[in-house]
């Protein structure tokens, strides 16, 4: 198969026929490059990053360990503090893995936030090695459209990209030059072509029509880069693509 196409032309074509909007991945550049900082004061201009690409006036990153919830970060009218606060009773399942982002639809009342009558309350878990370590979650304007799938994906990759950090683990720092070619050498030239569409949230059924092959050998392929880079799930996955820049997206 011939080389993806890297014009800037082609590129926001295929953005757009993946469902995810170039608006959608200048977040998630803007997100990695205040990762990648070791500035004291980028992770707050990182959630006010997410909440402003969303329009969300209220936004709150959380640690989650040991039953307590305590806020990193936050803007607007979040409920929780620095300190570490026990896990209110309706809010417990939701941090029992397995579990997904979950979206409350115009709500009574926000459970992590001093909102009245908000038009959506969106938590997003942020899972390591299996376990939830954090939360990051958003409230909305009563007349707010709730979030949608995109936006779910676009959050999920954001979500692995932040574990590390939440975690009570050592922030990973920059991606090396030698690191990045180490990992690209691992993989043949067909897993770099599956894994640079994995950040698009496309389907293992859409890359394969993208590229010409069964949906079955998509799957392998997946699995012999997560097992090939030792990575956890395909959210993780996607997030090493772009920090690998794989598919010359420019991220």
């Amino acid at each position: 198969m011939p080389e993806l196409d890297s014009t800037a032309t082609a590129l926001r074509a295929a953005y757009r026929a993946a469902g995810l909007s170039e608006r959608h991945l200048q977040c998630l550049q803007s997100c990695i490059q205040l990762m990648q900082s070791p500035r004291d004061d980028d992770q707050q201009k990182l959630l006010a990053t997410i909440a402003d690409h969303f329009g969300a006036p209220h936004a709150v990153l959380l640690g989650y360990q040991s039953g307590r919830l305590r806020a990193l970060e936050s803007l607007g009218g979040a409920a929780i503090t620095a300190s570490r606060q026990p896990v209110r009773a309706a809010l417990a399942p939701f941090l029992k893995w397995p579990c997904k982002p979950f979206v409350r639809h115009t709500p009574e009342k926000a459970w992590l936030f001093y909102s009245l009558d908000p038009g959506f309350e969106w938590l997003i878990p942020i899972i390591l090695r299996g376990r939830v370590v954090g939360v990051l979650a958003m409230a909305g304007y009563a007349d707010q459209p709730a979030p949608g799938e995109r936006d779910h994906q676009l959050m999920t990759i954001l979500s692995a990209l932040l574990a590390g950090r939440i975690g009570h683990e050592k922030p990973q720092p920059a991606t090396s030059a030698r690191a990045q070619s180490h990992d690209l050498g691992l993989l043949s030239p067909r897993e770099k072509e599956v894994m640079s569409l994995l950040p698009r949230g496309m389907s293992n059924s859409r890359i394969a029509t993208t590229l010409g092959i069964a949906p079955g050998t998509v799957k392998t392929h997946v699995e012999r880069i997560l097992n090939k880079l030792q990575l956890e799930d395909r959210s993780h996955a996607a997030a090493r693509a772009v920090e690998l820049n794989l598919g010359n997206s420019g991220l």
